[in-house]
């Protein structure tokens, strides 16, 4: 654990390609990566109680109470249908995003990372698909930018950003589509029949 959050680690500027626009003496910093990992665990927080926690209908305390009992089998059957494989990869894809957003230094290797990763989210937002191509054309601009220069720098922590920002608020609409509770599900299911 020490070494994971070791704040006294210094990395070296001349490598770090999303934070280059920073100047040096505050990427190096104790403050600026203490704020990092603070964002880093809000975001986390933030989307784990808005949008992570959603299909099991449950809070953070709700669901640490319950974490190592058996939910009664309505209520899995309930939850497995709103846990859905795009809804899982969607987490575990934005949480890497938002891991990357608030890395202290991201060097050239982490781009095989998001890559694969950025047009899935994209795909994901309710961005209008010509700019998503914009925004991923932009990603792949700044990641082939070597040594990274403060517009590049930039143009990395603002994709990132864009990307994370727009999948909250489109799985925002996404669940408010999908029922969340029993009756609701009832009413659905009836819906499709008649």
């Amino acid at each position: 654990m020490s070494r994971a959050f070791d704040l006294s680690r210094q990395f070296k500027y001349e490598w770090t390609v999303n934070w280059r626009f920073v100047p040096e003496p505050r990427f190096l910093s104790r403050n600026f990566s203490l704020g990092l990992l603070i964002l880093h665990a809000l975001f986390l927080a933030w989307f784990g109680t808005t949008r992570w926690l959603r299909p099991l209908g449950r809070n953070y305390s709700d669901f640490a109470r319950k974490l190592l009992t058996d939910a009664p089998a309505p209520e899995q059957a309930r939850i497995l249908r709103r846990v859905t494989p795009s809804f899982i990869l969607t987490s575990i894809m934005t949480a890497m995003a938002i891991g990357m957003l608030f890395a202290r230094s991201l060097h050239y290797q982490f781009y095989a990372w998001i890559a694969w990763g950025a047009p899935f989210l994209l795909s994901r937002t309710s961005i209008h698909p010509a700019l998503q191509y914009f925004v991923w054309f932009g990603q792949e601009l700044a990641w082939n930018v070597y040594p990274s220069v403060e517009l590049s720098s930039k143009i990395v922590v603002g994709v990132l950003a864009v990307i994370v920002i727009q999948v909250w608020v489109a799985t925002d609409e996404e669940e408010e589509e999908q029922p969340l509770d029993e009756a609701a599900d009832v009413r659905e299911r009836r819906k499709k029949v008649a």
